[in-house]
């Protein structure tokens, strides 16, 4: 099972470097080279600070929410819980959810019980998903306004817009509304019962226990949602998170000698933030790229300036974390193996 997960994995990466090498190949590579070497390096630099204060911000966001419940870590393990629990989930994007899994593990392993981690992901996940979610609407409104479109381009646009609206809806009324919480678990529970009994995995499923640990998962988002004023704090830190990641785009093109209004730059990175929730290959790589470089192109952009703008971004705000991480998770697991 797990060879088989890993075939998977990477089939899924050689996959995305195939898409990666081709949409490189679509650009001149001697203008690139050209451009690469002409880069400023005062707007490089604003880049990475713009990166590394937005995962300060993402840290600060779980750090303010675990306070809220009197749960209290030091700031650089929840800096390091962020960052691990965010390149994952660049690594296997599953609409957010590796993201929030890998949350409830390390917090698991602070010593903060399960229903608890769950919460306090689910509530860090949604004040930073609600955010890009509005993103994405405002930068296809502007779209929609400045770039009219046509058949499948329009079909595709509604497709997203509904898709985003659908997620927001349901997250922000299982957060909300304690009877939505209880019917969606129903149904989840009643799934995953006829899914025991289809496939004969009886200790699969505990029904008993699931229900226990849904009270205490009740009970813990009850208590966090108490006081909303409390979550005033991470839903700035939240806001500001992704304007720093779109600081870090901007301050991309503005590197390269091309820069952009905002509207228009707005639409790239909504493009760029849907392309990277149901990624179908590790951190969105080729897939990113290659649509964020093709709406730019689409809107009437420089393609070479535009792609090497969105490697750059992609270096210094995906890859280059998803490297630090690596030294974290092997700090983690070898504190892990040593207990």
């Amino acid at each position: 099972m797990i060879f088989a997960a890993r075939k998977r994995f990477w089939f899924a990466a050689f996959l995305g470097v195939a898409i990666l090498f081709y949409t490189i190949r679509q650009a001149d590579l001697a203008k690139i080279v050209q451009s690469l070497e002409e880069i400023s390096m005062m707007w490089a630099m604003a880049m990475i600070l713009a990166s590394v204060s937005s995962y300060l911000c993402i840290a600060a966001v779980l750090h303010s929410l675990l306070r809220n419940t009197g749960q209290r870590i030091p700031f650089f393990s929840t800096l390091k819980i962020s960052l691990i629990s965010c390149t994952l989930n660049y690594l296997m994007a599953i609409g957010g959810l590796s993201g929030v899994a890998a949350k409830v593990y390390l917090l698991s392993r602070e010593k903060i019980p399960p229903s608890k981690t769950l919460s306090i992901s689910m509530v860090h996940g949604f004040l930073t998903n609600t955010v890009a979610v509005l993103l994405v609407y405002l930068g296809f409104f502007f779209l929609y306004s400045e770039y009219p479109l046509k058949g499948r381009g329009m079909e595709l646009g509604i497709l997203i817009l509904i898709i985003a609206f659908l997620l927001t809806w349901i997250t922000i009324q299982t957060i909300v509304h304690e009877a939505f919480r209880k019917k969606l678990w129903k149904i989840a529970m009643a799934a995953a019962g006829f899914l025991s009994k289809k496939l004969r995995w009886a200790g699969w499923f505990n029904r008993d226990r699931a229900e226990v640990f849904f009270q205490n998962f009740n009970e813990s988002m009850n208590l966090l949602l108490r006081n909303v004023r409390q979550l005033w704090a991470p839903a700035l830190f939240a806001l500001l998170d992704w304007m720093l990641m779109f600081a870090c785009l901007k301050f991309a093109f503005l590197a390269v000698h091309y820069p952009l209004d905002n509207s228009t730059l707005l639409v790239g990175f909504s493009v760029g933030i849907f392309a990277g929730l149901f990624s179908i290959t590790p951190a969105s790589i080729g897939l990113m790229e290659g649509s964020m470089a093709g709406f730019f192109y689409l809107m009437g952009l420089d393609y070479d300036q535009a792609l090497l703008a969105t490697l750059l971004y992609r270096l210094v705000y995906f890859f280059l974390p998803i490297m630090v991480s690596v030294f974290f998770y092997r700090q983690f697991f070898k504190s892990s193996r040593m207990e």
